[in-house]
């Protein structure tokens, strides 16, 4: 019952954050920057801060106490997130949620996992391992290869019939890229994780902080790096488009709560998945929870974004290039995660 109530988690966990970048698509006067930034403030600093305070005793301390190396090192994970996210968010501003979400999130489940090798000694990965890897790898690229091609298809089909694609309008080559950078900056959280350790175990040995909780603290230093990546990139929009006026129109309090509602969206989905793994998974949470979660984000973004017309006038035929393209990304995190399974 326990295993069953984790993988609920996950999923709903794996949906909610793949909805995070939906209410963009509401907020109205405003441009890209200005959204992204009430979502930076909140997402990057002002729930971090509360979950990292409010969870942890003696915090300032803890990280009084910890090499000053460990925080450098987990602030520039942070930092390289921090690049991930903004291209994330241009990605799916880009090509759409469906088609850059997807894109993202496959390659960064995979990304995610070939990373960490790079600090495990040569003999702690069999060779059956390295098969499912690379047999994951493989199918990724043809995923990629086919959902390329449904949004290649998109772009010819919304061209012909003269209609403007919900999404910015970019080449489509400039988006994929966007999005391909993205993913290999996003798993820079594992690297946060990785050396953030000394923090995690400082906060475990307090004996008051719940194990679903210990993360928090770990991973403040990293929050702020993505803040004030995101947030120099947000004033340098702001300077370029001469768009921080539009805090001053009509609408403003609504697309405020629109923003704060990217952030909340985010937080949940994490939270969620975080309790479905300390608390329900445990030792099978690579395995079976994380690509759950990661299927979750596709699926979701997909449905939504279809249903926020990105796809309105492609052909058929783009469709079931896309959707067959998503079923192969899942099967490739799904092959990616059970790696880790024989490693």
């Amino acid at each position: 019952m326990k295993l069953i109530i984790g993988l609920l988690l996950a999923a709903l966990g794996g949906g909610i954050q793949g909805a995070f970048v939906y209410p963009l698509k509401f907020m109205k006067n405003w441009k890209w920057e200005n959204g992204w930034f009430v979502f930076t403030i909140t997402c990057c600093f002002i729930f971090p801060m509360v979950l990292a305070f409010g969870t942890t005793p003696d915090l300032m301390d803890i990280y009084r106490q910890t090499d000053s190396i460990t925080i450098w090192l987990v602030f520039i994970s942070g930092i390289a997130w921090g690049i991930g996210v903004v291209l994330f968010g241009l990605g799916a501003e880009f090509l759409g949620m469906a088609l850059g979400i997807a894109i993202i999130t496959a390659l960064n489940a995979a990304f995610g996992t070939l990373f960490p090798l790079l600090f495990l000694p040569s003999d702690s990965f069999s060779t059956k391992a390295l098969l499912f890897l690379i047999f994951g790898l493989l199918v990724l690229i043809i995923g990629v290869a086919q959902v390329a091609a449904a949004g290649k298809r998109r772009e010819l089909d919304q061209k012909k019939e003269g209609q403007t694609s919900s999404s910015k309008r970019v080449s489509f080559k400039v988006g994929l890229v966007v999005c391909i950078v993205a993913s290999i900056f996003c798993p820079a959280t594992n690297f946060a994780v990785f050396f953030g350790q000394p923090i995690s175990e400082s906060v475990k040995a307090l004996g008051t902080v719940a194990p679903y909780n210990v993360g928090y603290a770990q991973l403040l230093p990293y929050f702020i790096g993505g803040f004030i990546v995101n947030t120099i990139y947000c004033i340098y929009l702001f300077i370029k488009n001469n768009s921080f006026k539009n805090y001053y129109n009509s609408g403003k309090t609504i697309n405020m709560l629109l923003g704060v509602s990217m952030s909340g969206l985010f937080m949940v989905g994490m939270v969620l998945y975080t309790v479905a793994l300390t608390i329900y998974i445990k030792d099978i949470g690579a395995v079976v929870g994380w690509p759950l979660f990661m299927a979750a984000t596709i699926m979701a973004a997909n449905f939504l974004g279809l249903m926020s017309g990105e796809w309105k006038g492609v052909s058929k035929r783009a469709v079931v290039k896309l959707f067959s393209g998503i079923i192969l990304l899942i099967v490739a995190i799904v092959l990616v995660s059970l790696s880790n399974l024989f490693s």
